[in-house]
């Protein structure tokens, strides 16, 4: 079987005549792909009948894949129920928040906490996983596709049907205990809202303005009931097979990625960047990394080239960008690079998205620079199966329930708490070459000297409070704010200060808070001068045994403290009252010893990895204007096979793979 670097796409044999599978071989084994998905909307062709089977025909798939060198992961296929099953048992279909119930013929459209679909859904797994669990052409599995709760746009998300219902009102008692708690913990004698019951507290729907401690409970209970459904699959696939299992996820914010994953072993991701934005890419690829550390994730799916359902969406893409864009992942702690898909669609929902080759069967104009990144993965393979990415130490943190909960409490005007991280802290990072990982409020905190926590509204998630203060205390420096600590566990404000602990550990008095919008606010950092303005909040602070870093210079904050330093214990508080601009951020974290890994400035991936007695880095340009990295020290691109020292040049979209020789 290969070995990863594993390239490859997902491919629908039952959509095609079975002697073709022997055509697509060919042209896979041209393209350099070492593997394949296979069987994720399969249930219908694998179970036409209600307790009939029939899998002849991926077992042959397997088979031939596996006899040519290519191994499969087999995807679980209960993301489309059949025809069968939702007419048979429409108890099953997904209800929204306004009662209607979910037709056949989309996907993701059951209830996740229906006992009737998780009884057909344990038969179809159980049989996969008796049929090839031992198969030694199975590599993977992942479970279902792209989970997350449906219903239409936050807060309306999530099955609300008698049993999810049901299920709900138990998950209130059991948190609260009594109706008279959860009264007491939302506030809700606030316009007479109290209840006298669980069972009165509604699924929220579109038509009413409801509370926003209902709204997060609600979406926390969503996500919980799909992670249950993740885990009841892969417990049933554990105990047939010792291969990896996983589930393929996007950046949706429904479901936690960081729960989901807690009993499967290999993470999996799926994305759609384009050349604009291969930087947000390069943001939840470190965020796939933190979830399990020291582990590879697998990047399930990509494009080739464009994206697209009956139309093309995105269009053609510059020479060169499924190159950085296939390279990505595995520069940021990936093992595997696949694409959606493998042969396009000759009919159906996703017929004009891009593939490697076309319904056909001819190469698309992307398949020669699949064939060179395949030829790359294999050149770079030793090295790569050798090391990992090296941490910087510092850590930004990431929250998917704060992500969430931003939904429906946005606080500030316009604030996106997913595309403020994205662009205003992680991607100021990327560029000055900070190199951080994406941690979360469960991760391990000890092995970073700092911690970067913008937006966090709450720090009550998984006991990070009290994480957070043991930390500091033993050395960390932590650089909080604006808008983190200013929420209860239920979404409340503290009523004894703006934040729970935030005045306390950083010595200071919040004077004011006020958005940064439709007017900002000048600031002045005091270490040379620079001036800034504030964007989406602006806190102005006296001192109370902290020490400037910035002050603000008019409108009501004029005078009062922008950012502050204290020491607690062996480390240290760095508040923030804005969120800083690109510079500001390169700025503040050099000034506490965060060294770049690379010299210059610009959404250029510089990734040293290390391991096995072996170092070196992995460079790829995002933006396909080129740039230069300085090499610490000399070097073979094992792409190529020359040598590389001091100022190595990347042209545009390119890629270099150098492992340190001296």
């Amino acid at each position: 079987m290969p070995r990863p670097p594993y390239l490859g796409a997902a491919y629908y044999p039952e959509d095609w005549p079975r002697e073709q599978v022997d055509d697509d071989i060919g042209l896979m084994l041209r393209a350099g792909c070492n593997v394949m998905r296979l069987a994720e909307f399969a249930w219908s062709s694998m179970e036409p009948r209600e307790g009939q089977f029939e899998f002849d025909w991926l077992h042959e798939a397997v088979d031939k894949l596996g006899a040519a060198g290519i191994a499969s992961i087999l995807g679980t296929p209960t993301a489309t129920p059949p025809a069968w099953l939702t007419s048979r048992y429409p108890e099953v279909l997904f209800v929204n928040s306004d009662g209607v119930r979910h037709g056949h013929g989309a996907r993701c459209h059951f209830c996740p906490n229906s006992p009737v679909y998780r009884e057909h859904v344990t038969r179809i797994v159980t049989r996969m996983g008796e049929e090839f669990g031992a198969d030694p052409n199975v590599i993977g599995w992942q479970i279902d596709n792209e989970v997350h709760p449906v219903g239409g746009p936050w807060p309306t998300r999530g099955c609300a049907c008698p049993v999810c219902r049901e299920r709900f009102a138990e998950r209130l008692r059991a948190r609260f205990g009594s109706i008279e708690a959860l009264n007491a913990a939302w506030c809700l004698n606030l316009w007479s809202q109290a209840y006298d019951s669980f069972e009165q507290v509604p699924a929220p729907d579109r038509g009413t303005w409801h509370h926003p401690s209902l709204l997060a409970e609600w979406a926390e209970f969503a996500s919980d009931s799909y992670v249950a459904y993740l885990h009841h699959q892969a417990a049933i696939l554990h105990a047939h097979t010792s291969a990896p299992v996983g589930t393929d996820m996007m950046p949706l914010i429904g479901v936690d990625h960081v729960k989901a994953n807690t009993t499967l072993d290999v993470v999996q991701y799926n994305h759609y960047n384009d050349e604009t934005n291969l930087h947000v890419a390069a943001f939840w690829f470190d965020a796939m990394r933190g979830i399990r550390p020291g582990r590879p994730f697998w990047n399930t799916e990509t494009q080739t080239g464009w994206n697209g359902s009956v139309g093309i969406n995105g269009g053609n893409k510059p020479p060169g960008w499924c190159r950085a864009n296939s390279w990505l992942p595995i520069a940021l702690g990936g093992e595997a690079n696949l694409y959606w898909l493998w042969r396009q669609h000759w009919a159906g929902h996703e017929q004009m998205h891009g593939a490697v080759v076309s319904s056909c069967g001819r190469p698309l104009s992307m398949f020669d620079e699949v064939r060179e990144i395949g030829d790359g993965y294999v050149a770079a393979a030793d090295f790569l199966g050798a090391t990992q990415p090296v941490s910087s130490g510092l850590g930004l943190m990431f929250s998917t329930r704060c992500a969430r909960a931003n939904q429906y409490l946005p606080i500030a005007p316009g604030l996106n708490y997913v595309a403020a991280l994205q662009e205003q802290v992680h991607r100021p990072l990327l560029e000055a070459q900070l190199r951080p990982d994406v941690v979360y409020p469960s991760s391990d905190l000890s092995g970073y000297h700092t911690l970067v926590v913008p937006l966090l509204y709450c720090l009550d998630e998984d006991g990070l409070r009290d994480r957070l203060r043991a930390w500091v205390e033993q050395g960390g420096t932590l650089v909080i704010g604006p808008l983190s600590d200013v929420r209860d566990e239920h979404l409340g404000k503290f009523r004894h200060a703006p934040f729970g602990s935030l005045e306390e550990w950083a010595g200071v008095y919040c004077k004011y808070s006020l958005a940064s919008a439709p007017h900002s606010f000048e600031l002045t950092w005091l270490s040379g001068g620079q001036t800034f303005d504030s964007a989406i909040w602006a806190d102005g602070f006296e001192l109370r045994g902290a020490e400037e870093l910035a002050l603000w210079n008019d409108g009501p904050l004029r005078g009062l403290a922008a950012a502050t330093q204290r020491v607690m214990g062996r480390g240290r508080v760095v508040l923030l009252g804005t969120v800083l601009p690109s510079s500001g951020w390169d700025l503040l974290l050099r000034e506490f010893g965060v060294k770049p890994v690379a010299t210059g400035y610009g959404r250029q991936i510089v990734a040293p990895r290390e391991g096995d007695g072996r170092r070196g880095v992995v460079l790829v340009d995002l933006e396909g204007d080129g740039f230069t990295a300085d090499l610490p020290a000399a070097g073979i691109d094992l792409l190529t096979g020359e040598a590389r020292s001091g100022s190595v040049g990347v042209p545009g979209f390119g890629v270099q793979v150098i492992e340190y020789t001296a």
